[in-house]
């Protein structure tokens, strides 16, 4: 008995600790998405909800003393006037800045009507243009599928050298021994510390003599300095986790160098250095402050998206722009998700 007790305090502690880590990454993700979908009104509410909404229980009322009309919508259990005019552009005005509902002028009319020949405040239900902060995002955000190819063109350059040159350097780590090597391998996790905002500035003069800046490429060497490192460090381990036995074994059945790492160890390393590449893809995919040094008349995505809405002091549109940046970072990790696991040298043979 004492030892079912036992373990049902273990799975109950279990299960609790689970549920807070769950509610400690969701629900600032679920409340980022709901930010992101909320209108003008609604960012300013408190408590903010972690749901979005649809739709906007609300009252028309009719004030005959002053002859306009009041908009009311249900706050809790009551219900809070947000708007008092006469004028039907005004009104749907209101409406579609404010609240993200679109309503045509005669439709705000037929409700004047309505409210203005009964004795009390009518029900209303006003129906949100549910996507409309994304339209006004690609509104504002001109050039946006351009600067969608240049960040997926820097991305992908940065992906390439850091995996060429960091995993030459992981395997040269792995496999040889000479002097220095352990001061080597620590210059490169030196060099990783350094932010890629920190070596634009003296890159970017060198860059301007190569007749690169402004160019996806230009800002891919930039992140790759940093991301070479890292590289190597991962591929390192992966490396080590290959025997040697196997790689000597094929080049007594006479494959060269060469062959041998093209057919035996780069195949066995393969699903953890798709995976290490997502350092690199994410180093260049969110950074915005080198673009901005780098860059000129042709911005990345996650520039584009500080420029256009950085500044905005209601979040709800720069939410949706970042959720228009975030959603290539999904599917990226979506599609590697199955090697991560073998980030670190665990390689099935």
């Amino acid at each position: 008995m004492s030892v079912r007790r036992g373990k049902l305090w273990s799975r109950t502690v279990f299960l609790l600790i689970l549920a807070t880590v769950a509610g400690v990454v969701l629900l600032p993700v679920f409340y980022f998405l709901t930010i992101s979908f909320a209108s003008n009104y609604e960012a300013y509410q408190f408590p903010a909800k972690i749901f979005p909404t649809f739709s906007y229980p609300a009252q028309l009322r009719y004030n005959a003393d002053k002859e306009n009309y009041t908009l009311l919508i249900k706050k809790g259990a009551d219900f809070e006037a947000v708007k008092t005019t006469s004028d039907t552009s005004d009104f749907s005005l209101y409406c579609k800045s404010q609240l993200n509902v679109l309503i045509a002028s005669s439709e705000v009319q037929a409700l004047f009507d309505k409210a203005k020949g009964a004795d009390h405040a009518i029900p209303i239900k006003l129906k949100k243009a549910f996507f409309r902060n994304y339209v006004v995002f690609f509104i504002l955000a001109e050039g946006t599928m351009r600067a969608l190819f240049n960040s997926l063109k820097a991305a992908g350059w940065t992906i390439l050298i850091s995996l060429v040159l960091g995993g030459v350097t992981g395997y040269i780590l792995a496999r040889y021994k000479f002097r220095f090597s352990n001061t080597f391998s620590t210059g490169l996790l030196v060099v990783r510390m350094f932010p890629a905002v920190a070596l634009s500035l003296p890159l970017v003069v060198y860059i301007v003599r190569m007749n690169l800046y402004d160019t996806p490429f230009a800002l891919a060497i930039v992140y790759s300095v940093p991301n070479i490192a890292l590289t190597a460090w991962i591929t390192s381990s992966i490396f080590k986790g290959i025997s040697v036995e196997l790689e000597e074994a094929a080049m007594v059945f006479g494959a060269t160098r060469l062959k041998t790492l093209l057919t035996i160890t780069f195949p066995l390393a393969f699903p953890a250095i798709v995976a290490s590449s997502l350092y690199a893809f994410l180093a260049a995919w969110n950074d915005s402050i080198t673009a901005l040094i780098m860059t000129n008349d042709n911005p990345t995505l996650a520039l584009l998206v500080y420029r256009t809405v950085g500044s905005s002091t209601i979040p709800n549109l720069p939410a949706a722009g970042a959720v228009v940046l975030l959603v290539p970072s999904l599917v990226f990790t979506f599609i590697i998700k199955n090697y991560i696991n073998q980030l670190w040298g665990n390689v099935a043979l």
